[in-house]
Parts: structure tokens; sequence; C-alpha cells
């Protein structure tokens, strides 16, 4: 079965993503905030099924040479081979070569699993950050996560969870349902199991920018839980098909 991404939000309190002054709504197009170097615009194209695409654009500003313009949290393929993405320039991302200018140019590029895609330039040998363009879909909330399902007809479906926005929320407080240990699943349903027991984190380290993979009982939905002080909220949900 291929690899889909389905979130659907359930978010609770107030979050932020720092650094991101200045760009606009996600799925409309954004701008970095000054142009002390160059200005860059960004267009996202959600996707269903598969990677999103980004399109960037330099709008004005210094002309810079492509090779010197890098472009982190990009990835090459779906799932991800690094939920993190990489990090190239922009002459290798395009096929231009290292001295052509970025002026008027655009550049098209698959996010990976990150909250934005981010712009640098070196000058003098030192990076000058030039912005950043958010992908995530987390505008609220305590804390957002995107997942990756591998379907699977005779054995567990998995998961890939990864903190994308918002609080470092602690290892122990943060919840997935629907997890199970064999094939086939027992109970069907799934268990209710702490980040922590998921990964090699300790149980008071914070999951942001973490991910963990789980295998999965019989069930159409998994949910992201955050426990604390005897509440239960449901930060996220993903719908599997």
């Amino acid at each position: 079965m291929t690899p889909t991404r389905r979130s659907l939000l359930r978010t609770v309190g107030a979050g932020s993503l720092a650094g991101l002054a200045g760009c606009g709504a996600i799925g409309g197009r954004t701008a970095t905030p000054d142009c002390d170097a160059a200005c860059f615009e960004g267009d996202l194209e959600r996707a269903e099924d598969g990677p999103d695409s980004l399109t960037i654009t330099h709008v004005a500003g210094r002309d810079l040479s492509a090779g010197a313009v890098a472009v982190s949290g990009v990835a090459f393929d779906w799932p991800p081979a690094r939920e993190s993405g990489f990090t190239y320039s922009w002459a290798e991302l395009s096929d231009l070569d290292p001295e052509a200018g970025t002026a008027g140019r655009s550049l098209t590029v698959q996010p990976a699993l990150v909250d934005a895609v981010r712009l640098s330039w070196t000058r003098d040998g030192e990076p000058v950050e030039l912005g950043a363009f958010r992908v995530s879909d987390c505008e609220r909330g305590v804390a957002c996560f995107e997942a990756i399902h591998r379907g699977a007809d005779d054995a567990l479906d998995r998961l890939t969870v990864r903190h994308v926005d918002g609080q470092d929320l602690p290892a122990e407080e943060v919840f997935l349902t629907g997890v199970a240990d064999d094939y086939p699943p027992d109970p069907e349903s799934g268990r209710t199991v702490p980040w922590h027991e998921l990964s090699g984190l300790a149980p008071d380290d914070g999951v942001a920018g973490e991910s963990v993979r789980a295998k999965l009982g019989l069930v159409e939905r998994v949910s992201v839980l955050w426990r604390r002080g005897g509440e239960e909220s449901v930060v996220e949900s993903f719908e599997l098909y």
C-alpha cells in the first residue's frame, strides 16, 4: 500500500513557531520579512497523498550566487529518508552554475517532516539567515505532529509520528493510541503507549523535533494524547486509509 499522510487536527492551548515572524498563512503566498540581503516569496501547495510542494522565488534585493544560498529541510523521496530533511545549495537543487544569480528565479522543493524550510546565505565564510517558510500545520495548539502511515495486507501497519511545532512536551506526558506488538494484534484496537517507551528518550526528555515509529492494531485513527495533572487532551489525530 502506498504510504499516505492524513492529519486531522485536534488542538488545545496556544503555541507558536519561533523565528518565523513575517511569514503569512499556510497554503498562501508568504514572504521573508526584510530585504537586508535578499527577499524571497514562498507558495506552498498541499498534497493529500505524498509530499507537499514549496515554490520559492527571489523577488527583491541582491542577486545572490546560487551556490551561496542554502535551502534546509528538503526531502527527496516520500516517506523522507530523514525526517529532518537535507540541506543543499540552490545551485544543486536547480542544476544552476554556482556562480549564477538567483534574482528572479524560482525553485520548487518538497519539504520533509519539518516546521519550516529555511534559507541562508554564505557571506565571507559566515552563514546569514535569509528567512524561513513555514510548512507545518500548527497555527494554534499546544503542539503539532505529522505522521506517515505505511499500510500492510498481512502484517501490522506502521506509523511514523514526528513533533514539528509547538511546545517541547515531556516524553512521559505524550501518548500514542492504537499501538500493537504482534500480528494479529491483541487487543485488536491496540494499546495507549507513552512516547518514551517507543523511543530512546528518558521520560523527562522533550519530544520537540523527535520521531517515533509504532506498529498499529486494527484501528482507523491514531491519536496523540497529552496527559498532565490528571487531565487528558487529544493534541492531534491521524486518519488511516
